[in-house]
């Protein structure tokens, strides 16, 4: 039963984590946006939906590096299973999720100078 509270404890934890960054990540993108006129000239476009999805899941790779190095280890569930990703590892996806959130306005900024 305590693992079981302990497991449920650490999601809602997990699921508050990702909203917060998430909802502080559309603020600074509203704030994007808004200066370069708006989401309505995105309308009936596909590039929209691919910066967002690019960002998403850079930001969900930045999130899931963050949990499983530092967070998984100050939380309410502990297992003998937890482990950090390795240096290796932490940096290839480091650099793919990066690159993610950057390619996305790498789009956003191309598409804007075509029209």
């Amino acid at each position: 039963m305590k693992k079981s509270l302990g497991f449920l404890l650490e999601l809602t934890r997990i699921i508050f984590i990702i909203f917060l960054v998430l909802l502080a990540f559309s603020l600074v993108n509203s704030f994007i946006l808004g200066l370069i006129g708006g989401l309505g000239q995105f309308e009936g476009t596909v590039t929209i939906v691919v910066y967002f999805f690019m960002q998403t899941g850079g930001l969900f790779l930045l999130i899931t590096i963050l949990y499983r190095n530092k967070l998984q280890f100050s939380g309410w569930y502990n297992s003998e299973n937890q482990k950090p990703f390795s240096k290796k590892m932490t940096r290839r996806l480091l650099i793919i999720s990066l690159a993610a959130v950057a390619g996305s306005y790498a789009i956003l900024i191309a598409y804007i100078a075509i029209n």
